[in-house]
C-alpha cells in the first residue's frame, strides 16, 4: 500500500460521512472564527485611534491644560490662581531641549457667527498662532493661513473650516468676505473678521465634541484682545522630536513653568498622546489573551470530540485494517491513514474559520459604524500572520488529537483485527 493511497483513503472516509465530519469541524470553525473576528475588530479600532491621534497632530505631543480646581475625594479642595501666558509658550520653546514648537491656543463655544448674506453658524472658535496648521497637519484648500504679522498686530482676520465655510457661504467662495462674531452674551459688541483662507476637510475626531471642519480660527492675540478680553491661555500643545523621552520633556516643561509661576505647578494638567496609545495597546493585549484563553479551551473541547470521532472510525474499520496489514500494508501506512482524517478535519475547520472570521468581522464592522455614528468607516483588519497562525494551529491540533487514534489503529494485530465482527 503506497503512502499516497493511505492518505487518500483517510480523506475518502471523511467524504463518506459528511454529517459526522461537518459536526466535528463545527467546533474548530466556531472557535477560530470568533477569535479572528474579535481580533479584526480590535485591530480596526486600534487603527482608528492611531488615525484619530494623527488627526489631532500626531503622537509626538503633550497637551497642557489648566487645572482651575484641585479635587480630592470628589470634592473641591481649593482653586488654583496661576494660568498659562503667551510668554510661557515662548520660554518653553527657548529653554526646553527636544521641543520643536509650542502651540498656545484658546477654544470657545459660546459664539454665533453671521455672514453678510444672513447665514449663521456656531463653530468652534479657536484662537491660535501661525504654526497651528503645521502642527495639526491641516492643509489649505484656498487662500492662506494666519501669519506672524496677523498675530503681532491682532488683525481682524479668520480662517474657516470646510463645514463652517459651507454653512456660512454655501458654494460661494468665502475669500475676502466678512463675518461677524457675537461672542458670549448678546450685549457684547460683535467683532467683524475678514476671511483669508479655507481649510481642507479634516474629518471628525473620535471625541464627539471636536471637529476641525467645524472650526473658525482667529489670531490668538485677536481672540484675547478683541473677542474675550482675557490675558491668559487655556491650553498649550508641546510638539517634540521623535525618539525624545516623554518624561524628560514633561519634566523640563514643568521646570520652566514652576520657575515662571513662583514655584507653583498645581495648575498644570496634561495629556500625553503616546501614553494613551500605549494604554490602549495594553488593553488590547489583555483582551487578546482573554479571547485566546477562551478560544483555546473551546478548541481543546473540540479536539477531544475529533479524537473520539477518530476512535470510532478505528472501530468501524478494524477488519479493513487487518485485511490491509495481511496483504503487506506497513505500520506507517495505517498510522498516516488515520492521522490524515484528524488533520483534515482540523484543517478544514481552520480554513473555514478564517473565512467565517473575516465574514463576521465585516458584518461587525458595519454594525459598529451604526453604533459609533461619528465613525464613517470601521476597518476590519485581519492580518495575514493571524490567518497563517490559525491554519498552522489547526494542523497542530489535528496532529495532537489524531496521534492516539492513529497509533491505536497501527498497533492492531492483523489476526485480531480479522477476527473482529462487523
Amino acid at each position: 500500500m503506497k503512502l499516497l493511497d493511505a492518505i487518500s483513503s483517510g480523506i475518502a472516509h471523511l467524504a463518506q460521512n459528511p454529517l459526522r465530519s461537518g459536526l466535528s469541524i463545527l467546533g474548530i470553525f466556531i472557535g477560530i472564527a470568533s477569535v479572528l473576528c474579535m481580533i479584526a475588530i480590535g485591530d480596526g479600532a486600534k487603527r482608528l485611534i492611531a488615525q484619530d491621534i494623527e488627526t489631532l497632530g500626531g503622537a509626538n505631543q503633550v497637551q497642557f491644560w489648566t487645572r482651575s480646581h484641585i479635587w480630592k475625594r470628589n470634592r473641591i479642595v481649593r482653586r488654583t490662581t496661576e494660568r498659562y501666558t503667551l510668554e510661557d509658550a515662548y520660554a518653553i520653546e527657548a529653554e526646553c531641549p527636544n521641543v520643536l514648537y509650542v502651540l498656545p491656543k484658546h477654544e470657545g463655544y459660546t459664539n454665533l457667527v453671521t455672514s453678510r448674506n444672513g447665514n449663521q453658524s456656531r463653530p468652534l472658535l479657536e484662537g491660535v498662532t501661525a504654526d497651528y496648521a503645521r502642527g495639526m497637519y491641516w492643509e489649505l484648500d484656498s487662500g492662506r493661513f494666519l501669519t506672524e504679522g496677523d498675530i503681532e498686530n491682532a488683525k481682524q482676520v479668520c480662517v474657516l473650516g470646510a463645514d463652517t465655510a459651507t454653512e456660512l457661504f454655501g458654494e460661494t467662495s468665502p475669500l475676502g468676505q466678512e463675518v461677524k462674531i457675537q461672542y458670549g452674551w448678546r450685549h457684547r459688541v460683535p467683532v467683524r473678521l475678514k476671511v483669508v483662507g479655507v481649510m481642507k476637510t479634516k474629518g471628525r475626531s473620535l471625541s464627539i465634541w471636536y471637529s476641525l471642519d467645524d472650526a473658525l480660527c482667529v489670531p490668538l492675540t485677536t481672540y484675547q484682545q478683541r473677542i474675550t478680553g482675557t490675558r491668559y491661555l487655556e491650553d498649550m500643545v508641546v510638539f517634540f522630536k521623535k525618539g525624545a523621552n516623554i518624561d524628560d520633556i514633561v519634566d523640563s516643561v514643568k521646570h520652566v513653568l514652576r520657575k515662571r509661576h513662583r514655584g507653583k505647578d498645581d495648575f498644570i494638567g496634561l495629556w500625553i498622546a503616546k501614553r494613551t496609545a500605549r494604554r490602549l495597546e495594553h488593553i488590547e493585549k489583555v483582551i487578546k489573551i482573554t479571547l485566546g484563553s477562551i478560544a483555546g479551551f473551546s478548541l481543546f473541547v473540540s479536539g477531544i470530540g475529533i479524537m473520539n470521532i477518530c476512535l470510532v472510525s478505528v472501530g468501524e474499520k478494524t477488519r479493513e485494517i487487518g485485511l490491509r496489514k495481511s496483504v503487506g500494508a506497513k505500520w506507517t501506512h495505517i498510522f498516516l491513514q488515520f492521522l490524515t482524517e484528524s488533520i483534515c478535519l482540523c484543517l478544514c475547520g481552520g480554513v473555514l474559520g478564517v473565512a467565517g472570521g473575516w465574514a463576521a468581522a465585516q458584518g461587525m464592522s458595519r454594525l459598529a459604524v451604526r453604533i459609533v455614528q461619528i465613525v464613517p468607516e470601521w476597518p476590519a483588519v485581519l492580518s495575514l500572520p493571524w490567518m497563517i497562525a490559525s491554519v498552522i494551529f489547526s494542523i497542530f491540533m489535528g496532529v495532537s488529537f489524531g496521534v492516539y487514534p492513529a497509533m491505536q489503529a497501527a498497533r492492531l494485530s492483523p489476526i485480531d483485527a480479522l477476527r473482529t465482527e462487523d
